[in-house]
């Protein structure tokens, strides 16, 4: 069938107005949401959960809020953190900014709805933040640096008023350094947080501030695969049966705080595996998902893990370690909780790996036996019917033919 083209050109305008129509309602919506957020608000907030918190404030203000759960992973309390606050007259998007700073969360406008979620600093962190981290991010966010030739070990310390602070930088290239230092210099004055973004950017890092129990509060300038090297050797626990893959990636992500990336067709190939992790660090539960199905992983130097089903060897993927052969679950003696200890098969000596490869042998050539059909012994033939009685017809005995004479 022919299309005229007059109809076709009429059907490209129609979808044009509707994807333009679709725009228009959008933008419409996130000005509705902008004007909202510049009206003023008057409400009181005494010990309030979080969650609870904006619900609220989404009520009072008559806008959406949508807080993502990321926020409650990363806070102290969880979704048990609470809030007060008093609000007369003011902005709505300054009240909900006068929440956020202490808790280094922030807000974003998306179409009609308000997105609560973590900072990117308070989400490199790695784990739940404690109170010390945040207040130290809320400092770097408030602080403003004023115009001069700051030095990031020196001078920070001292206008930060924290002169126990550790500053920590990758070894960089001079020339890299140097031309970081004068961009940031051209940016001053301006808050300390958004110097360090600008100055990790310009070298190729990521920063990231933590509490070192033996060394005090630091601010490290580093490589993102440094940082994921960190992460992969955090403690996760986790339980699936036959669930999909895709939310045990997504709920490996959400412990570990790394940035997964499936290889396409992925998840078609693999669609359900099964994985148990009991404060096994990220790369065993990484390792244990890999022997179990076959997927490998790579280390990306932007910080996310590539998944990818295991085939050609790739030179940039993560070394895989000799395989796990065993776990042993240990107690810790705290809360009931358990440490998964994987057995490699470099841990055995020769004559038992040899011992364990022959059981293992034996025991698939039993399954193998026990799943094989055997086939049905046949039915024993009937005996052959007794041979039916012969009748002989009945022949009368052959005679000469006589003639008969009359005597003379």
């Amino acid at each position: 069938m022919v299309v005229p083209r007059s109809f076709t050109l009429a059907f490209v305008a129609v979808a044009l107005l509707a994807t333009a129509a679709a725009r228009g309602a959008d933008t419409a919506a996130e000005i509705t949401l902008q004007r909202a957020l510049d009206a003023p608000l008057d409400l009181t907030l005494d010990k309030v959960e979080l969650g609870k918190a904006f619900e609220a404030i989404a009520a009072h203000a008559k806008v959406s809020v949508q807080v993502d759960e990321a926020c409650f992973d990363a806070l102290p309390y969880g979704a048990t953190t609470k809030v007060s606050a008093t609000f007369r007259a003011t902005p709505l998007r300054g009240a909900i900014e006068e929440i956020l700073a202490p808790l280094a969360l922030e807000q974003a406008v998306s179409g009609a709805t308000l997105i609560i979620r973590p900072s990117a600093a308070l989400a490199r962190i790695g784990r739940r933040a404690d109170w010390d981290e945040l207040k130290l991010l809320q400092t770097l966010r408030t602080q403003e640096l004023p115009k001069l030739d700051i030095n990031w070990t020196d001078d920070l310390r001292t206008l930060l008023g924290k002169p126990q602070l550790v500053v920590d930088i990758d070894k960089v290239d001079p020339a890299v350094q140097d031309k970081a230092m004068a961009q940031v210099r051209a940016m001053l004055p301006c808050p300390a947080a958004q110097a360090l973004d600008s100055y990790a950017a310009a070298i190729g890092m990521i920063w990231s501030v933590r509490t070192m129990p033996a060394e005090g509060q630091k601010i490290i300038i580093e490589p993102a695969k440094n940082w994921l090297n960190r992460q992969l050797r955090e403690p996760v626990i986790l339980s699936f049966t036959n669930a999909p893959l895709a939310k045990v990636v997504a709920d490996l992500a959400d412990a570990s705080r790394i940035r997964f990336q499936p290889e396409p067709g992925l998840y078609l190939a693999v669609p359900a595996v099964s994985l148990t992790s009991n404060h096994s660090t990220v790369q065993q539960t990484l390792d244990t998902l890999s022997g179990a199905t076959g997927i490998a992983y790579e280390l990306r130097d932007d910080g996310t893990v590539l998944l990818r089903l295991a085939g050609k060897p790739n030179p940039n993927a993560n070394p895989r370690p000799d395989a796990i052969i065993g776990r042993v679950a240990v107690p810790t003696g705290k809360d009931n909780t358990v440490f998964d200890l994987y057995i490699h098969e470099s841990d055995l000596p020769a004559e038992l790996n040899e011992m364990r490869k022959k059981k293992l042998r034996e025991a698939i050539d039993a399954l193998q036996q026990s799943l094989t059909p055997v086939p049905p012994t046949p039915a024993p033939l009937p005996p052959p019917p007794p041979p039916a009685p012969v009748t002989t017809a009945a022949t009368a005995p052959a005679t000469t033919p006589t003639t008969a004479t009359r005597p003379k």
